[in-house]
């Protein structure tokens, strides 16, 4: 495209281009679809890829299955057949042709039914409905279990007696549905949503539930393959458990459920701990720490006896004297170890006194000599002792310390 797009004969874009333009469109537009009609033109090249014309009364229009899904679907495709393709529209941009890019095929003969129920599960997988990650856990002992089935049929009665006689403990609360028929969705849903409703009310708390019917075919199964209870299942507050008794397909329940029993007695056993076998194992689990603790008695009996030969045990105020004794004899260590410390730095403190005494110059005055200093500077911290006349003035005080008293003089006169 020219950098002067503003005129409109110098504007365009290369054949490249709109092919490329032409297939993001149409791969972003179109969703999958589900695309009816009769195979022409069909060819298996060394690639694996399949190429054909799907073509109805009064179109066409080419598709390629490619190799990874070819594999699971090629020998289905045979000239001539009707069949329905699960694909996308696009474009091949090389040669700027229409096609379908085909994921899944069926025969034509499935039947409307079929094909719808397809269509729906295609959409709620793209919702996130069957994800792993969401599927939560079944409490292993739960207190209390919902049933939303037939409030008459058989599976209740299955689900009831196994629940009696493994987990008698555990509270049932049956939210009856028609599992078949018109209204079989709807009651079905609101049962679900009744139970979740009744769980969150104080001490109402239900740990499980199970949704299911004692099989059928699968006309029989419709309700369970129905968006209304896939929404109920997947909103559901409380672990869910499809016993919907079909072994050979997964219904919708199933798929949803965080967990699928293939019939009503298998997700009773499923949900239910064996009262016996947890009564064997609580049997088994008091008899171990019985022992456990007989050893562990056992253990301190020996080791009391063998504290029990220990002296200090056996006679204790042997121990005590002996401790005492020592205690003495270590004080009276150190009382005269103290005392010759005192005695030594009393002496060597007395020692420095006299040398001091010895030192001092008022001991001089003793022998008859005085210090002499301005009276002035006694006060101060510049007061020193005169040494020469020549740094008296006269007029000024003297102080003169004697070995006994203080003399205060002026000085009248000055003589070198």
């Amino acid at each position: 495209m020219p950098i002067d797009s503003s005129k409109e004969d110098n504007f365009y874009i290369s054949v490249s281009q709109l092919n490329a333009l032409a297939k993001d469109l149409l791969e972003g537009q179109f969703p999958t679809l589900w695309i009816a009609g009769e195979i022409l033109n069909l060819s298996k090249p060394a690639s694996g890829h399949v190429y054909f014309s799907l073509k109805d009364e009064q179109s066409s229009v080419r598709a390629v299955i490619f190799k990874g899904n070819a594999l699971r679907h090629g020998r289905t495709l045979q000239e001539g057949k009707k069949i329905i393709l699960k694909g996308k529209p696009s474009l091949y941009a090389a040669r700027g042709e229409f096609q379908v890019i085909g994921e899944d095929v069926k025969l034509m003969g499935v039947g409307e039914q079929e094909l719808l129920l397809r269509q729906l599960k295609e959409k709620l997988k793209a919702k996130g409905y069957f994800s792993q990650e969401r599927k939560r856990a079944i409490p292993p002992f739960p207190t209390r279990i919902g049933l939303v089935t037939s409030a008459t049929g058989s599976a209740v009665r299955d689900m009831l007696e196994v629940l009696g006689k493994r987990w008698p403990m555990a509270e049932i609360w049956i939210s009856p549905a028609r599992v078949q028929g018109d209204s079989a969705p709807s009651e079905i849903a609101s049962a679900i949503k009744l139970l979740n409703r009744a769980s969150l009310l104080e001490n109402t708390k239900i740990d499980v539930m199970v949704v299911g019917r004692g099989g059928g075919s699968s006309e029989d199964l419709c309700a369970f393959n129905s968006e209304i209870v896939a929404d109920a299942l997947y909103e559901s507050l409380i672990p869910t458990v499809s016993a919907v008794g079909h072994e050979d397909d997964f219904t919708l329940a199933d798929l949803i459920a965080d967990l699928r029993a293939l019939t009503p007695t298998e997700a009773a056993t499923k949900i239910s701990p064996n009262q016996y076998e947890i009564a064997d194992h609580l049997k088994a689990s008091a008899e171990y720490m019985h022992q456990a603790a007989s050893l562990k008695i056992q253990k301190f009996q020996q080791h009391l006896k063998l504290l029990a030969t220990r002296r200090c045990l056996q006679k204790p105020l042997d121990y005590l004297n002996q401790k005492s004794q020592r205690f003495d004899d270590t004080i009276e260590k150190f009382n005269r170890s103290s005392n010759a410390f005192l005695r030594q730095k009393t002496e060597k403190v007395a020692f420095f006194i006299e040398k001091l005494q010895a030192l001092s110059p008022l001991n001089i005055l003793t022998r008859g000599y005085s210090i002499t200093m301005k009276a002035k500077e006694l006060e101060s911290e510049k007061a020193t002792v005169i040494l020469s006349a020549e740094f008296l003035t006269p007029g000024e005080l003297l102080c003169t310390r004697l070995h006994n008293g203080t003399v205060i003089s002026e000085v009248k006169k000055i003589e070198n």
